[in-house]
């Protein structure tokens, strides 16, 4: 176990990332031949005050958010991690398909043990098949909203040469809402019997910043007069490209930029699509959309950025204190690029556009978003399982996300990947469940996990939502084809113009649902709604299909599929990866989700 400095206790002058960090430099060579791109990091715990109210928080090399990494499509990537926290952690690189690389994907208890406190691991993988916006943060847990969250670029080769990206420059945009208690207290809260519903933040952060007034928080530690808004310089009359990531634990946020009311997406999930007009974006936990912003208004020269919480997506529609919901950065009409507005005088006096929206739904569901190139999704799915989303009170009054019947609950000292490649190379038939759910290695309860084996197996997966609230699913290793979404229940494949259980195309000559239907990594279920996804299980390895929103999956709301039972019954684990198992269990469980037995009543 590593102790911990006195030094690192004190709140570092140096923690607030620059933005301009996040500008992407213009000299950026998409020609360069594959490289290996090295970065080295300490997982550090701090006390550091984002927006002026002090709270403990994760960082990464002492400052937050993280550091941008950023590569060309072929590279490899390296990162070295060392933990100097208190809690075992580990670093999943969201939207990376980690092709040949699972062991890398950082999921405690599915492809990996975490690293224990002291520990370290480095993580290395290769970014092939893919390009776009991408963001990593911590996956035990809910550490993500201590602070172990930052940008992932992969530029293509040939994006230069896209007609669509007419742009001068090109940022990275995170926003995420923002808590002033450690996750793992809120964590143990919202888990214990009785509670229902989930935390609500107390504010929200762009690029890591904000600055609030003091004095409506006389209960906390406050200093803010060294923070300060977010900047986003801007060469006027120029267009620029803003990667707006959403690496926050549960708010929705509605993005609008004063007096700009042409917004148009050219990016979604890593997919390029034409451009389409937008006057504002609508964008849920570990969504990504790329915009063009013209900086083409005259009548001054700064504008505020506004990322406001979409209160109508919490279980309970309001914020702890009112204002709080909304978080502000200064769009500057400039040459310079500093990242951070430090002169309160030259503040914006520009008032909002339009109404705030009140529908927790993907953009994509509302409207016709073309990807380019065009990619069609499969005519015919092998498989089709449905899924009942739900929220549950059970035993002991413990309010839990549901699967069907499963609830998910991690097993951090064996993941799932390990059990798998020793069961198949022991000839283990339990492991050998090629189609279909394995209740022979698994116990359903606690852990669903669908197998397939074979090259191309395409999968469908309807999700009905039975609870009120929606629901954001992230699927690991893989993008998945967006069907068909909405209200109610699902309307049967044949409303959508195929044949049951997705075999094929009702008329052979209308295959527009399959054309070139959007593709995305995280795809929303909204409340007492439907969605269908389909996927390709063509990537060897064990992923995670989960909701994004921290506390929903943290408290179940998970499963796992298998993919290429063929490949992995002949893969050998790394040594490194199966020496982060050889620590003791209570090291490993360090900052995860209780067990729900500590509820239990034993008299």
């Amino acid at each position: 176990m590593y102790v911990r400095n006195r030094a690192e206790d004190a709140t570092p002058a140096s923690f607030r990332r620059p933005g301009s960090d996040y500008v992407l430099s213009s000299d950026w060579d998409f020609k360069a031949p594959p490289q290996i791109r090295e970065y080295n990091w300490t997982i550090q715990e701090i006390e550091a005050n984002p927006d002026g109210v002090f709270r403990p928080m994760l960082t990464i090399n002492g400052m937050f958010p993280g550091e941008l990494i950023r590569c060309n499509e072929g590279d490899t990537i390296v990162v070295n991690v060392v933990n100097h926290g208190v809690n075992a952690t580990a670093i999943h690189f969201h939207g990376i398909f980690q092709n040949g690389t699972n062991h890398m994907d950082g999921v405690p208890g599915v492809t990996q043990c975490p690293i224990a406190s002291g520990g370290s691991f480095r993580y290395e993988f290769t970014v092939d098949g893919q390009a776009g916006t991408y963001f990593y943060h911590a996956h035990q847990a809910a550490q993500a909203l201590d602070g172990l969250v930052g940008p992932f670029v992969v530029h293509a080769r040939d994006e230069k040469e896209n007609p669509a990206n007419t742009y001068t420059s090109d940022r990275v945009v995170l926003v995420q809402d923002w808590y002033y208690d450690m996750s793992s207290g809120l964590l143990k809260e919202k888990l214990s019997p009785g509670y229902e519903g989930a935390p609500i933040p107390d504010g929200a952060l762009i690029n890591g910043a904000n600055k609030v007034d003091c004095s409506l928080h006389p209960e906390r530690r406050c200093d803010s007069s060294t923070a300060s808004f977010a900047s986003l310089d801007l060469a006027p009359n120029e267009n620029h490209r803003l990667r707006i990531v959403n690496v926050g634990a549960f708010a929705w946020f509605q993005i609008t930029v004063d007096e700009h009311h042409d917004l148009p997406v050219v990016e979604i999930d890593g997919t390029n699509i034409e451009p389409a007009p937008e006057s504002s974006i609508l964008i849920a936990p570990g969504q990504r959309y790329s915009v063009i912003l013209s900086a083409n208004q005259s009548a001054q020269d700064a504008y505020w950025f506004r990322a406001r919480m979409m209160k109508h997506c919490f279980s309970e529609n309001v914020m702890p204190q009112e204002g709080f919901q909304e978080v502000q950065a200064v769009v500057r009409y400039t040459s310079a690029a500093t990242g951070v507005s430090k002169d309160d005088a030259a503040l914006p006096t520009t008032s909002p556009n339009g109404n705030h929206a009140v529908e927790c739904r993907d953009m994509n569901t509302v409207r016709t978003y073309t990807p380019t190139p065009p990619n069609p999704a499969p005519e015919s799915a092998h498989h089709s399982y449905y899924l009942r989303v739900n929220i549950q009170i059970g035993a002991w009054r413990l309010e839990r996300g549901v699967l069907n019947t499963s609830s998910y609950r991690p097993n951090l000292s064996s993941p799932t990947l390990h059990r798998v490649v020793s069961g198949l190379t022991a000839g283990n038939p339990s492991y050998r469940v090629a189609q279909g759910v394995n209740s022979l290695a698994f116990d359903p309860a606690r852990e669903l996990v669908i197998s397939h084996s074979g090259p191309a197996e395409v999968v469908d997966v309807v999700l009905q939502n039975f609870d009120e609230g929606n629901h954001p699913f992230h699927l690991h290793g893989h993008k998945f084809f967006v069907l068909g979404a909405g209200h109610g229940y699902f309307p049967g494949y044949a409303a959508l113009g195929l044949k049951p259980e997705g075999k094929g195309l009702l008329d052979p000559n209308n295959g527009t649902v399959v054309a070139n239907p959007v593709r995305r990594d995280v795809g929303t279920v909204e409340g007492f709604g439907w969605s269908l996804v389909r996927f390709v299980a063509d990537n060897p390895g064990v992923w995670l299909f989960h909701c994004h929103l921290a506390w929903h999956s943290e408290s179940g709301m998970a499963m796992q599929f298998v993919s290429r039972l063929d490949v992995l019954g002949n893969w050998t684990l790394p040594a490194a990866n199966r020496g982060l198992c050889e620590v003791a269990g209570e090291e490993l469980r360090k900052g995860a989700a209780p067990d729900d037995s500590i509820w239990y009543d034993d008299s």
